[in-house]
């Protein structure tokens, strides 16, 4: 029989972690070989795209004026689609999260603490100076010609001078006005600006009014804060936040919709810290994705888009976060930073791992059970791609290991061929694996090989009793 082996990251309501487990895997639909409605295909890895050489972790990007603009540690940097980079400024702090927004002559950048900008063509990277330039800008968005900056512990926004981010007049601004809470971040979506605050979320647009020319959506509150500014990323795929009751939500229209599960929330709920939450969206072969990291927690979340399921990532064997933080598209590549490096990788379906660091793929299916009876397991089929053997490894190995006990304890692990190089008959098979009346089989993989599972056929007796 076939059994429920195949699917995404914890769907369930249960607080059993070790079940559906989807570690660098995602759930795909595969109609094609009537073989199964799903397939799980292993998660793209990490290539080297371009070291800047700068040992300090990434802070954000932009693509603007033709090219990449990345800041590492405390420092700018340009980049060409030739890989050409140069040092464009010095920002006065070296960590935490930076905004960014191009407008048609000025980029403009906030660090939290000022404001910088570099005219379009020029080498040099400017601090604001203006005396009505606002306090510590916490978060940027440009819109209808405007910069627009929030500030830490305030409820207002401010704009620039159009196309001008070195201008700034102090009676331009306006205010969160459903609740007194404070905005923690601004962001632009399909020509609107979201104000994120702590206790709710409103929605301006450009009303073209002379004294202030952004005007809030009668109606359009949202009675949930934001729980991480930086966990706000949008883009063709839709915009997605961890909200300030620790759930994944994305926008429908002018509301939101809780898209985690409730395990999924049981289990960022135990998060000792969750407002370090960092997110961004990607598109890739078809699926477009929210990866969302909890950097203290070293947890990575992924949410895909297309199909509706999740799973997880991760960077390496300790089972940690995945290694990246920002996403980028340029030079027809999907982008991302490191956290703890100065290297800008690409998210690379052909490469097996994160530029040398193990991709360990984990799936813990649903639990295998008739009514509490025993059953006897004879013989449990695995069915993968086979054949995926390479140059680096000629003879990849998967590992099985089961629990009768809902996960406190674990069997040995029994390995089986996923084929060799062109050895496309290749089956994992594995036999004589005892009986159960509750069992959770795991499957691993770590040999740097394609990874493809289709199903899983289980040959099994159920006894009397």
């Amino acid at each position: 029989m076939e059994i429920p082996f195949i699917g995404g990251a914890y769907q369930g309501r249960s607080t059993n972690l070790n079940a559906q487990v989807c570690q660098n895997f995602y759930p795909v639909i595969d109609n094609q070989d009537g073989k199964s409605i799903l397939a799980l295909m292993g998660t793209p890895g990490l290539t080297v795209w371009k070291d800047f050489g700068d040992a300090d972790a990434s802070r954000g990007s932009i693509l603007w004026d033709d090219c990449l603009f990345w800041v590492i540690g405390n420092t700018l940097y340009k980049c060409t689609a030739a890989k050409v980079v140069t040092n464009v400024g010095t920002l006065g702090t070296s960590a935490g999260r930076v905004y960014m927004a191009g407008g048609t002559a000025h980029l403009m950048v906030v660090d939290g603490t000022d404001g910088y900008y570099q005219v379009s063509g020029a080498a040099a990277l400017t601090t604001i100076t203006d005396v009505d330039f606002p306090a510590s800008p916490t978060s940027l968005a440009y819109l209808d010609g405007f910069f627009v900056v929030s500030e830490a512990d305030s409820d207002s926004i401010y704009k620039s001078a159009s196309e001008d981010a070195s201008s700034w007049d102090g009676l331009d601004f306006a205010s969160a006005e459903d609740q007194p809470d404070d905005v923690e971040l601004v962001h632009e979506y399909k020509r609107h600006l979201m104000l994120y605050g702590t206790d709710t979320i409103e929605v301006f647009y450009n009303t073209g009014d002379a004294s202030f020319p952004f005007t809030r959506v009668a109606g359009a509150v949202i009675p949930v804060g934001v729980g991480a500014a930086a966990s706000v990323a949008s883009g063709p795929e839709g915009m997605f936040f961890l909200d300030s009751l620790h759930q994944v939500r994305t926008w429908q229209g002018y509301e939101t919709q809780v898209i985690s599960t409730p395990q999924i929330d049981y289990q960022i709920g135990t998060y000792a810290t969750k407002s370090d939450a960092i997110g961004y969206t990607y598109t890739q072969e078809g699926h477009s994705f929210y990866v969302l990291t909890f950097p203290t927690a070293s947890r990575t979340w992924v949410y895909d888009v297309t199909t509706g399921f999740w799973h997880t990532r991760s960077s390496g064997l300790s089972g940690g976060r995945h290694l990246s933080d920002w996403h980028q598209w340029f030079a027809g590549k999907n982008l991302v930073g490191g956290h703890s490096d100065g290297i800008v990788y690409e998210l690379d379906p052909a490469a097996y791992t994160d530029n040398g660091a193990t991709l360990k793929s984990i799936r813990a299916a649903q639990v295998v059970q008739a009514g509490r009876k025993q059953v006897f397991h004879n013989r449990l089929e695995l069915d993968f791609e086979t054949g995926v053997g390479n140059a680096d490894v000629a003879d990849p190995q998967a590992m099985l290991d089961w629990s009768d006990d809902g996960g406190h304890t674990w069997s040995n692990e029994h390995w089986s061929g996923m084929g060799a190089i062109g050895d496309y008959t290749a089956r994992a098979i594995w036999r004589r694996l005892g009986r159960s009346r509750n069992r959770i089989y795991r499957l691993s993989i770590t040999d740097p090989v394609k990874r493809v599972l289709m199903g899983a056929h289980l040959d099994a007796d159920q006894s009397n009793s």
